[in-house]
């Protein structure tokens, strides 16, 4: 994953602050394995290019306890009528 120039602006935080944002939600990156964190239920999600796993709180804990995180901006859940809207004028015109 080629995310660091993003990355290198953000603010880092430790495993504490990372088990808090999973529980609220938030989507994770972490700095030393290059790996996308979320939770689901009650399970840590882990995501790289090349693979994807699951793993209990407490084994997440143990396992990246001294890992770095920055949380990644989130994504637009709904598509925007306007975006959507200017894409079939677009496309109307362009066929």
């Amino acid at each position: 994953m080629h995310c660091h120039r993003f990355f290198d602006i953000m603010e880092s935080f430790d495993i504490t602050q990372a088990l808090y944002y999973l529980k609220q939600k938030y989507v994770l990156y972490c700095l030393e394995s290059n790996v996308i964190l979320y939770e689901k239920e009650n399970q840590i999600v882990l995501s790289h290019e090349k693979w994807h796993s699951n793993m209990n709180i407490d084994d997440f804990q143990q396992s990246f306890c001294s890992c770095h995180f920055q949380l990644l901006p989130k994504q637009e859940e709904t598509i925007s009528k306007e975006k959507d809207d200017e894409y079939y004028q677009w496309r109307f015109h362009h066929q």
